[in-house]
């Protein structure tokens, strides 16, 4: 699943010049300080392994993995479908990754439970082993990650401005961009960096507390960026916030309270940690970020330390830009341009879908062409209103009239739809569309839910005012609550 905020362009007086700093120095890390980190490393292992020890360090894995029980991958499987240790560059490569990933091995070739603490072959080991790690901590990637079994203060802060990949870059840059541009000018640049390594920090230790004394490690700028996430959802709370979701094969925009989002996220994570055990996404991370984004984001607005005006200026800012837009609308209208008119509706429609008058005009533009799916589709929307005011009511009348007066055969409307509509057309005093939705029903050879109570209330409407036609309704009524 994926859920990106979509609801603000920066300007020249909310510009998020902190994120634009943390984008440069995430790729400068990359490009520039683990541009070479590839090639040392790869170096490194190739001297270790033209030594002859990982061939040695390979048997004793053997061995000490016979008394070893819920190892990942045990060396006999290994051993099945890779040539022998010492016979191929690329199989010696993988034997030393999976090694590396067992710390335990280590720990227990160091207290003598594998071979003789003081034998020759130990020494060696432990000489060729020392010159290996000399050659990594030429890897900057390797001297800074954040390894799951030793805790150093630069691995803690310089891991969360790495990453592993231009992939893992784009992705976390995207977010990073698309949530700085909302938090960091209702924060200002400080509290706004504050947040970041403080939240990176939070992901970082709830990565140590559920992988401690694993042999690997954690990178990447994800844990703080999700702290930025739970902030978000916290400073601006109940206030609308537009966001673009995609889960499996459905997406769309949406505008929704930020708080909405929080167990969204959260949610999300906790659910990926627990179906993806195993995967290299640490979800443990962005779960602990969330979390530390939240809890910071909420002491901001304890203390009074938001911005509340930039967010009402934000605000303000978005209405007088969407007047500007149904102006323009308009104008394309009054120019028979309703293609453009319907361009500059469609978002506006997304962030207000209530709205009568937005899809009034929408309805109008859709008129003014023979263009059908745009038609069917405005008039599908607007039947769907809930009709809390008046204008939503007379918008809904005049869509059912479209609908009705289709030169060709009317789209269907589902059935439950059509149920509610009766019902509400009937209370509303608009008669004739309650009728027609009525005998669209009356010809389904199916039960419809919720059919016989809809007539009912028609009927009723109708005998109040006298209406000839309440006696056919009314046995209809009676036929279809018997059935």
């Amino acid at each position: 699943m994926l859920i990106l905020p979509l609801d603000r362009q920066p300007t020249r007086e909310n510009f998020p010049y902190i994120t634009a700093a943390l984008v440069l120095i995430n790729i400068l890390v990359l490009f520039v300080l683990q541009g070479g980190d590839q090639a040392v490393e790869q170096a490194a292992a190739d001297r270790y392994i033209d030594s002859g020890m990982l061939v040695q360090e390979w048997s004793w894995y053997r061995e000490w993995s016979e008394f070893t029980h819920g190892l990942d991958t045990p060396p006999e499987e290994v051993d099945q479908w890779l040539p022998a240790p010492g016979e191929d560059r690329r199989a010696d490569h993988m034997r030393l990754v999976i090694i590396d990933s067992e710390p335990a091995f280590h720990r227990a070739l160091e207290d003598g439970r594998v071979v003789d603490a003081d034998s020759d072959a130990l020494a060696r080991w432990r000489q060729a082993r020392s010159q290996l790690e000399a050659d990594r901590d030429q890897s900057f990637t390797l001297r800074f990650l954040l390894r799951y079994d030793e805790i150093s203060p630069g691995g803690l802060f310089v891991h969360m401005f790495m990453h592993a990949g231009v992939g893992h870059l784009v992705g976390n840059l995207m977010f990073l961009i698309l949530l700085g541009i909302l938090v960091e000018p209702v924060l200002g640049g400080l509290r706004y960096l504050s947040l970041y390594l403080v939240s990176g920090l939070g992901a970082a230790a709830t990565s140590l507390a559920v992988n401690w004394g694993t042999g690997v490690g954690l990178l990447g700028a994800s844990g703080a960026i999700a702290g930025l996430m739970g902030a978000l959802a916290v400073i601006y709370g109940r206030r609308q916030v537009r966001f673009f979701y995609w889960a499996f094969v459905y997406f769309d925009y949406v505008r929704a309270p930020a708080l909405v989002l929080l167990p969204l996220w959260l949610g999300w994570e906790l659910i990926a940690w627990t179906i993806h055990e195993g995967s290299n996404i640490a979800y443990e991370a962005h779960a602990g970020g969330i979390v530390s984004g939240a809890v910071l984001g909420l002491l901001a607005v304890w203390t009074g330390q938001v911005r509340t005006e930039q967010l009402d200026r934000d605000q303000a800012a978005d209405t007088r830009r969407d007047r500007r837009t149904v102006d323009m609308a308009e104008k394309a209208l009054d120019d028979l341009e309703p293609a453009r008119a319907k361009r500059l509706l469609r978002p506006l429609l997304t962030r207000h879908a209530d709205e009568p008058r937005l899809w009034s005009l929408y309805l109008a533009a859709c008129r003014l062409r023979d263009d059908a799916p745009d038609l069917e589709y405005a008039v599908g929307r607007i039947l769907r209103l809930p009709g809390a005011t008046s204008q939503q009511r007379e918008l809904i009348i005049d869509a059912l009239n479209q609908h009705r007066q289709a030169r060709e055969v009317p789209p269907a409307i589902p059935a439950s739809l059509a149920v509610a509509l009766t019902t509400r057309l009937a209370q509303w005093g608009d008669i004739d569309g309650a009728c027609y939705l009525a005998d669209i029903l009356s010809r389904s050879r199916r039960p419809v839910a919720g059919y016989a109570e809809a007539i009912g209330v028609l009927a009723e409407r109708l005998e109040s005012s006298g209406d000839q036609r309440a006696g056919h309704y009314r046995r209809l009524h009676r036929h279809r609550s018997e059935t």
